[in-house]
């Protein structure tokens, strides 16, 4: 079944083109922040800004990156003490999800500020529920590393040997520390249901097995991602059906959570408050992927309720893990501080943090990357060249200055007028998520970030 572009935003963990819903694709979103750029301001040439850079003494701000290696020291990343070791979350923001230096350099900065920062949580973009089964890898459970990014549903964004290398690490670190310092992981989205209905699942049946039967009635929609839904109907049909199919699914999730309220008790006895606590956000996943049915004709609406409820859900877990320092893993389309049309994740956590948020967009000038791409008029994901482009002047300026891998906090500029006037201005970078669809956007990188990472040249990730 073919489906239409709207219902993907909302719905693409749920139909039946796997491969184009196998991560978050950021499309509509995409489309939006461009839109949302000055017309009347035209943006300089890259050699102009290049004059400015060099002019306003830019190569004195920034901090080289010495390494791209995981596995490297981290000795340089020191630098970056001063920006990071007193934020409660900071988020790690790539513009490309399938770019391999991304993933590498996020993997050292981790180490670092796991290991001399006391970071003690991992979240990433993400179903939550899926990804309980890396951070159940990562304690010591059973498995390996490949098995436990590969049970992500239909995600290939994480399904590469860079994030298993990662998590592999993650599990070296946990071995032999104590529990409270332990690194957990989480994921933050909401994007299927299925999952989280069977985790809940399996919660009643180990403590309440007199019950299953009548959840599994009541939640056979939950269980099986609505696949009877999209089997049954057209695209069309789909449309019109399932907002307002969500009334009937607000009352089958309502009757599941009065049991838990009503069985609080007796299930905090048989399993502990931890788990009982935990089985209710798996609960309120799902309902927060129906909710999201309501906007499958509003790719704007839909985008906003998803970042909110992707802020929601990293406040949970702050508060579940008794707010630890947090690291976020997303597009930059999701933890950048942006609202204009769209209202980003990264800036309701900027809201409710302050300068406890602070976010890193991560910027490459070209090279490849992997993706989704038509072929012959169907979906294939595979890696694809990006070429330097003439109109992405401020990262051609970085490459035509030879400042090929940095770090650049934003707060290194602000007592420069030329720097931030620039820097606040809208220029075109690449910003690609699942698919190659509205690949470039304008992006005002000083309003939008706390900081930049900036890789001149980059590869596609690396598949399993």
């Amino acid at each position: 079944m073919k489906t239409n572009s709207r219902i993907t935003f909302i719905l693409r963990g749920l139909v039946a083109t796997k491969l184009l819903m196998a991560s978050l694709t950021i499309s509509a979103a995409l489309f939006l922040f461009a839109s949302c750029s000055s017309k009347n301001d035209p943006s300089p040439s890259s050699a102009q800004v290049l004059e400015t850079l060099n002019n306003q003494g830019f190569g004195n701000l920034i901090t080289s990156i010495s390494s791209l290696t995981p596995t490297s020291s981290t000795a340089d990343l020191a630098t970056l003490n001063p920006f990071l070791a007193d934020k409660q979350i900071v988020a790690l923001g790539e513009s490309t999800h399938g770019t391999s230096e991304f993933v590498t350099l996020r993997h050292r900065m981790i180490r670092h500020m796991v290991q001399q920062l006391n970071f003690r949580v991992l979240s990433v973009e993400t179903n939550f529920s899926t990804a309980q089964n890396i951070n159940e890898y990562i304690l010591g459970g059973a498995g390996t590393g490949l098995s436990a990014v590969q049970s992500i549903k239909n995600s290939w964004v994480y399904n590469n040997q860079e994030f298993v290398q990662l998590i592999e690490w993650l599990r070296e670190y946990n071995n032999g520390q104590s529990a409270a310092n332990k690194v957990t992981f989480y994921g933050f989205d909401n994007q299927t249901c299925e999952p989280s209905a069977k985790r809940v699942q399996a919660y009643i049946s180990q403590f309440d097995p007199s019950y299953v039967s009548s959840f599994n009635t009541t939640s056979k929609h939950f269980l099986n991602d609505f696949e009877e839904y999209f089997t049954k109907y057209s695209n069309e049909q789909l449309l019109k059906i399932l907002p307002t199919a969500v009334s009937d699914f607000r009352n089958q999730w309502n009757t599941i959570n009065a049991y838990f309220q009503s069985n609080k008790a007796a299930l905090i006895a048989k399993g502990g408050e931890r788990a009982y606590e935990l089985t209710l956000r798996h609960w309120k996943i799902v309902q927060q992927t129906f909710n999201g049915f309501i906007y499958v004709e509003d790719e704007l609406k839909g985008f906003n309720y998803r970042d909110t409820t992707m802020a929601d859900n990293v406040d949970w877990i702050q508060k579940f893990e008794n707010s630890k320092k947090m690291i976020l893993w997303a597009h930059a389309g999701h933890s950048g501080n942006n609202k204009s049309i769209t209202t980003q994740m990264g800036y309701h956590l900027k809201q409710r943090y302050q300068a406890n948020y602070y976010t890193i967009g991560f910027f490459t000038n070209g090279g490849t990357v992997r993706v989704v791409h038509e072929v012959n008029g169907a979906p294939v994901l595979g890696e694809l060249k990006i070429d330097p482009k003439p109109e992405h002047t401020i990262t051609q300026a970085f490459a035509l200055g030879k400042w090929s891998q940095f770090f650049l906090p934003m707060s290194a500029i602000n007592g420069n007028a030329e720097l931030k006037a620039l820097f606040d201005k809208p220029m075109k970078v690449y910003f690609i998520g699942s698919t190659m669809e509205k690949s470039t956007v304008e992006q005002r990188l000083g309003a939008e970030y706390d900081a930049i990472v900036f890789l001149e040249k980059t590869t596609g990730t690396k598949p399993n």
